[in-house]
């Protein structure tokens, strides 16, 4: 669960904390995290109007079977049976808008049809299923983190098993789009699991399956935990080269102290050997 601050809307992951738990944020504000409502990410009946889990088969109160579906405008989920959407209105039984663009897929080059979800516009590629997003879009998608976006975007896009592993055959390497660049392959975050494609000047590329898997990983606090492994990391990288830096001074001061021919350099030999062992056993 993430929770986002009211005043600057820093957001934390409190998972796992009880209600009523009080955070203070770094720009000083004292939030206290309430109940998640009983009705939270559960959808209309279209029959009785009552609040169904989106997996649910059948409603639970008519017994009225159940269909999921996605809205053609904002791509919400609903259940068919609906003849306009709950959240934008608009009706079921129209077909999806979508503008075939001049850019190539990355992937497949076939021409990548625009479309609009919620407040942002994806390109797809009708062949492989890829997204292509520019930078607006990408940032709203992942450092916003509306709940009611990525809902939408989720009940839109296909869910497919991921792999960090091109397939025999495909492209390693893909090109921007835009400018035709080759793009930057990198992990999305550390415990994401993603490996995408970023053009630092126009976008991102996600196969198949990937930005569910990235739209997930966010909601549920994946950077945030992904900046924590981080720091810690961080930390025992200094405390190695902290370490490294003592023992080489150490053994420093024993190659001149031999080359001195000090008697005592066979003692301060040994000392600095058992130094050595304690701090970088």
């Amino acid at each position: 669960m993430i929770l986002a601050c009211p005043t600057c809307d820093s957001r934390y992951d409190v998972t796992g904390y009880p209600a009523g738990q009080q955070f203070r944020c770094r720009c000083g504000t004292i939030t206290t995290l309430r109940a998640e409502s009983p009705t939270a990410g559960l959808l209309a009946c279209p029959q009785c109007g009552a609040g169904v889990a989106s997996s649910s088969s059948a409603c639970e109160y008519c017994r009225a079977e159940l269909l999921l579906k996605t809205c053609p405008r904002c791509v919400s989920r609903v259940f068919h049976g609906h003849k306009h959407c709950p959240e934008c209105g608009a009706g079921l039984e129209q077909a999806a808008a979508g503008q075939l663009t001049e850019l190539p897929c990355p992937r497949c080059d076939k021409p990548l049809v625009a479309r609009r979800v919620s407040d942002v516009v994806i390109d797809e590629c009708p062949g492989c299923l890829g997204l292509f997003l520019d930078e607006v879009a990408a940032k709203r998608i992942i450092t916003d983190r509306a709940q009611g976006r990525a809902d939408a975007l989720l009940g839109g896009l296909p869910r497919h098993e991921v792999s960090a592993v091109v397939a025999p055959g495909a492209r390693m390497y893909v090109k921007c789009p835009q400018c035709r660049t080759v793009m930057n392959r990198r992990q999305f975050a550390h415990g994401a699991g993603v490996i995408i494609d970023v053009c630092k000047r126009h976008g991102t590329f996600f196969d198949v399956g990937e930005l569910p898997a990235v739209i997930d990983f966010v909601m549920n606090g994946g950077l945030e935990r992904a900046q924590r492994e981080q720091l810690v990391r961080m930390k025992a990288d200094a405390q190695r080269e902290h370490d490294s830096a003592r023992f080489n001074a150490m053994m420093a001061s024993r190659s001149s102290t031999q080359a001195l021919g000090d008697p005592r350099a066979a003692r301060g030999a040994a000392l600095i050997d058992f130094l050595a062992h304690v701090f970088l056993s």
